[in-house]
């Protein structure tokens, strides 16, 4: 059905695994046109009562943007690759119904933006956590306001000017997760949850959600219109380009 993603519906539960294991799950623009078609469905299918969106392997959750693509972007074609994800982030906050993200690995860029528009996040022990666009000189407009959000001002420009990464018991501590469990019982603790979830009434569900993305809109909105702006701005100084160059250079020389 998808050439990146399994999709799966078993007892109420639609769970969403991006398969690009090669590439630590990284989002091409087919993937997030995947993920957007895989969300819909979910959320047109009566039979199910919530959802879960997970990576393969053990290695990553999401790593975020398939760099191998954004060094393709430039000025001209930077607002249509943000709006990429501007669609599939406003089909994921559109669903009223439950989601969970199972994060096995490092969750990066775009990737723990992913997991963040979940409503429940729950991680494996060894996985990893940051906004690490500034590294290829990228801005970072839509991961800052939904870390703005979650922690604040101080810890938001700490891991946005640094693009440090966290373990998950600290990110824990800065709310970017819920739980936190042991590798080997992320699974059955994932489909506990969803299990848990997929059994609420599903009407008082829908609701909540409905007013958790009310509060919200305005500053998404805000955001997705500055975020075209910005990396616009960002690729016409060439910077993002030089820093990607290098990064290449850098794994082929590793590699090699």
């Amino acid at each position: 059905m998808y050439n990146n993603l399994f999709y799966e519906v078993k007892d109420s539960i639609s769970t969403i695994t991006i398969n690009r294991p090669k590439t630590y799950n990284s989002l091409s623009t087919e993937t997030k046109l995947e993920l957007t078609d895989a969300f819909e469905a979910a959320n047109h299918d009566e039979n199910v009562k919530a959802i879960i969106i997970t990576g393969s392997g053990k290695k990553a959750f999401c790593s975020g943007q398939d760099l191998s693509e954004s060094k393709e972007v430039n000025q001209e074609t930077a607002d249509a690759w943000v709006d990429e994800f501007d669609k599939l982030y406003r089909v994921i906050r559109s669903i009223e119904k439950p989601i969970i993200a199972s994060i096995n690995g490092f969750a990066t860029g775009s990737g723990l933006q992913l997991a963040l528009l979940a409503d429940i996040r729950i991680a494996a022990q060894s996985a990893k956590f940051g906004m690490t666009e500034i590294n290829v000189g990228l801005p970072c407009i839509i991961g800052s306001t939904m870390f703005w959000e979650v922690m604040g001002k101080s810890k938001t420009i700490d891991l946005i000017l640094t693009g440090r990464l966290l373990q998950a018991e600290e990110a824990k501590e800065y709310e970017l997760v819920t739980r936190v469990v042991a590798d080997d019982a992320l699974k059955e603790a994932t489909g506990q949850l969803a299990a848990e979830l997929a059994a609420k009434p599903p009407v008082g569900v829908a609701l909540n959600k409905r007013w958790f993305k009310r509060m919200s809109d305005s500053d998404f909105n805000s955001c997705m219109q500055y975020a075209s702006e910005a990396h616009t701005l960002a690729y016409e100084s060439g910077e993002p380009q030089q820093a990607m160059t290098l990064f290449f250079e850098k794994r082929a020389a590793r590699k090699g």
